[in-house]
């Protein structure tokens, strides 16, 4: 029963991870972001991955 509910649990997250990744883009479309869960907080939207496209 242990591993049956261990089972249970890994395919509920790989399930939920697949579903609700992607990428999002700026509007010049020069720099992209991956996000695993939601785009607000994604690691590279936190450290501003695509502010040094914009500083010149």
């Amino acid at each position: 029963m242990k591993k049956l509910c261990k089972i249970a649990a890994v395919f509920s997250i790989l399930a939920v991870t697949a579903g609700c990744s992607g990428t999002s883009y700026n509007q010049e479309k020069t720099c992209g972001t991956d996000y695993l869960l939601h785009p607000a907080i994604s690691v590279p939207a936190m450290i501003g991955a695509c502010d040094s496209y914009q500083a010149k």
